[in-house]
């Protein structure tokens, strides 16, 4: 027995598997860090700062994207090497582009005051190399080279975190804006070379006479609307409140509002690493039929409010004895506005439940009609409850937008299962009055 343990632990398959969890892990728990080292090391104005440029930086990666991996990564799993080879070059054609036209936008905005001269360089560098490593692990998580992928995760966003914790904690004077940004932008230089280096096997000396194929950009960005909305619907829902509380509270409320939405969104992209195994199995199950896909959808529910249910218990529980062992009073004298946030994270969790039921499905527009609803959801109560009740306001206008999100899901996904069910009864019945 254990000699037939120790080989299977032994199996290529387990050994990638325990390396790309750790990764993955180490990855994830480098967020809660920094947001932690933000809150003690930088004041709340600061941190108000650091939340704008990462929404800032948000929307550039979906203006830079533009969602192109949806039609993309489609086209490179069943294409030769020196297919795959004029894909990439086709993409990096496309967001070159944008970047160019990104870049003379934020220069414009340091121009008027929206953006400061003085760290747009270090913003604009992380917006190309974060771009850069995030298509590049999409393109290594295709071609099944998981680790790798993982690995150029970690340096994109882990890395750098721990290194420049320890350079905060024994010198002072890197305790700024400023530093945590470059430190960002060397972590994604070391994605994008170390990517780079994986991706150098590919046949790149064919491109010598290749000429990009606009024809095929202008299909696949045709393709990618969809995507595109979705997207944007998405963000909104996790950055817009930013903005609002920029104009109409001030930096330092940001700043406290960001501590709060980045240890959430760390639970969040918990909850979607759970939530993304059972992806597959919930596209064969809607192949296999209604009652394979009925109970795989029924797991799914039951496994994400068990880890939602688990995740929120222990964010409520333990965020006052975090912000008292760190002397966070700025922070804990509004810890109500977290408790606020806890429901609408929730919501977002058990959202993925719906939301994967109606991708096997292919109802792209039910999935695109929720998603947008909840963005106009959010902007709308953001508009109306922000002036007024403030950091509140923007707590419970997220927990709207979740709520407006998870029903809506909830109600497309049952129906979807329900006509499924009906549709696949009368086409047996069918099958079998002419076998008869």
């Amino acid at each position: 027995m254990r000699v037939r343990l120790y080989s299977l632990l032994k199996q290529p398959t387990v050994i990638n598997g325990a390396i790309a969890m750790m990764l993955r892990g180490a990855t994830l728990a480098s967020r809660f860090l920094l947001s932690i080292l933000l809150a003690r090391m930088l004041s709340p104005s600061d941190m108000g700062a650091y939340g704008l440029i990462s929404a800032i930086l948000a929307f550039g990666l979906f203006v830079l994207g533009l969602e192109f991996y949806s039609y993309t990564l489609r086209e490179m799993v069943p294409a030769s090497p020196g297919k795959r080879v004029q894909i990439i070059t086709d993409q990096i054609l496309l967001a070159s582009s944008f970047f160019v036209i990104i870049s003379i936008g934020a220069v414009i905005a340091a121009f008027v005051g929206v953006l400061s001269k003085t760290l747009l360089f270090w913003i604009l560098l992380i917006l190309a190399t974060e771009h850069v490593s995030l298509e590049a692990t999409r393109m290594l998580v295709i071609t099944s080279r998981i680790v790798q992928a993982y690995i150029v995760g970690f340096l994109r966003g882990g890395i750098w975190v721990y290194a420049i914790s320890i350079l905060m904690l024994l010198e002072p004077s890197t305790r700024s804006l400023e530093m945590v940004l470059i430190w960002w932008a060397g972590g994604g230089i070391l994605a994008a070379g170390y990517a780079a280096l994986c991706l150098s096997d590919l046949p790149w000396r064919e491109l010598r006479n290749y000429r990009p194929d606009l024809g095929w950009i202008l299909v696949g960005l045709r393709t990618a609307r969809p995507f595109m909305l979705t997207a944007a619907s998405a963000l909104m829902l996790s950055y817009v409140d930013r903005f609002f509380l920029d104009g109409f509270v001030g930096r330092d409320g940001l700043g406290i509002y960001t501590f709060y939405s980045t240890i959430l969104i760390g639970l969040l992209s918990l909850g979607a690493s759970i939530s993304q195994q059972f992806l597959p199995r919930v596209i064969a199950g809607y192949i296999d039929g209604p009652e394979s896909y009925r109970l795989i959808v029924r797991w799914l529910c039951v496994s994400m409010l068990a880890a939602a249910s688990g995740l929120v218990a222990v964010a409520g529980i333990g965020i006052a004895p975090l912000l008292s062992f760190f002397d966070l009073r700025a922070y804990s004298e509004n810890v109500s506005v977290f408790y606020l946030m806890l429901p609408g994270i929730f919501l977002r969790m058990l959202a993925d439940a719906p939301s994967y039921a109606l991708y096997a499905a292919h109802s792209d527009r039910a999935l695109l009609a929720c998603n947008l609803g909840a963005a106009i959801v959010s902007v709308c109560a953001n508009f109306a409850l922000v002036p007024t009740f403030g950091l509140a306001g923007a707590a419970l206008s997220g927990g709207l937008a979740s709520a407006t999100l998870f029903i809506s899901l909830t109600v497309l996904a049952w129906n979807q299962l329900r006509g499924y069910h009906a549709v696949h009864s009368s086409s047996s019945s069918t099958n079998n009055d002419a076998h008869q």
